[in-house]
């Protein structure tokens, strides 16, 4: 079984360095092209950081569709990533260094969050989400993206935010380093798309394998083990964050997976094949989620910031990150 677990593992960093080189790429591409930065922001910042959890659940979705039952793996990787992202990798931000929101923001997507988790909640019910209810989740993506265009054009929030990112270095990584051609740059995406394809396929096929292996449940592995390669570009640009001791972080920066996971990523794979919904799901990983986003919520709700000196609310969310592993781990483990 140690083949299965270390093609699983070079399958998550494929997932990670795949997503780096294809945002890099598109980014300097719509730069080079003079792209807004609201289209940028509303595309590849939105759905860079998540394209480890869509590539996932696109390649569950096509072994469903060959008869290879994969979406326990599909929609584990986005709540798992979810979770991580609300609770870990704030958390870790909260503790290190000095995270921050606007009001309006944490109320938007605070609540768009938790109705993402409510819709998921019911179209699961049943124990399915179908074709028709993926079409839903995607219709509602375009319509909270559709909100988010709107507000920049009146306000200017997404051109403040890139400018911030801009000069907090959180998501350049290697921009410095591709002023190429543009064929060189769309090489580098493409050659991006190629590896998280290649990664989305070790993951998917080998977590399925350490399922039948330990007889764990799909959800399990989905939720602990390749949903921790789902929020690594959201931890890294934690880290990064922190090690250059940037004065701030954003709150949105860190979480707007929790958006675009639950109704884009699962959306396009619900789309493709459908997707059964296991009752732990229901049970305990979204209610675990909202939860979480109920805590940030309140942490934050007081002046917006948490300070370097308040690094017990850090802690918190540290410990609601283990308590759910811990909780998966005694209670949710097999079926």
């Amino acid at each position: 079984m140690i083949i299965p677990i270390l093609l699983l593992i070079a399958g998550l960093a494929l997932l990670w360095i795949g997503a780096d080189f294809a945002v890099e790429g598109a980014k300097k591409l719509a730069e080079r092209f003079k792209l807004s930065h609201a289209f940028i922001g509303l595309t590849i910042l939105s759905i860079g950081t998540s394209l480890p959890e869509i590539c996932t659940s696109i390649t569950s979705a096509i072994d469903t569709l060959k008869g290879v039952p994969a979406s326990g793996i599909g929609v584990g990787v986005n709540i798992g990533a979810c979770i991580g992202q609300i609770t870990f990798v704030v958390g870790l931000v909260a503790y290190a260094s000095i995270l921050k929101a606007s009001k309006k923001n944490l109320l938007r997507d605070g609540v768009i969050i938790l109705f993402s988790i409510l819709a998921l909640f019911v179209m699961g019910m049943n124990g399915s989400i179908s074709r028709e209810e993926g079409i839903i989740l995607l219709i509602m993506y375009a319509a909270y993206l559709f909100l988010i265009s709107m507000e920049e054009r009146e306000e200017h929030l997404r051109r403040e935010v890139l400018k911030e990112l801009k000069e907090e270095d959180l998501v350049e990584l290697k921009s410095r380093k591709l002023r190429h051609h543009p064929v060189i740059v769309s090489l580098i995406m493409i050659g991006g798309l190629a590896v998280l394809a290649i990664g989305s396929s070790l993951v998917v096929k080998n977590a399925l394998r350490i399922t039948d292996s330990f007889h764990l449940t799909q959800s399990f592995v989905g939720v602990l083990v390749v949903g921790l390669g789902g929020f690594m570009p959201e931890l890294s640009t934690a880290i990064k964050g922190i090690v250059k001791k940037s004065s701030e972080i954003s709150l949105g920066v860190l979480i707007g997976s929790n958006i675009t996971d639950p109704l884009f990523a699962l959306g396009l794979g619900a789309t493709i094949s459908g997707f059964s919904f296991d009752r732990n799901f229901l049970m305990f990983d979204l209610p675990f989620w909202a939860l979480s986003v109920f805590v940030v919520m309140f942490l934050l709700k007081r002046n917006m910031r948490i300070e370097r000196h308040e690094k017990k609310q850090g802690v918190v969310m540290l410990g609601l990150y283990f308590l759910f592993i811990l909780m998966k781990v005694i209670f949710f483990r097999s079926a």
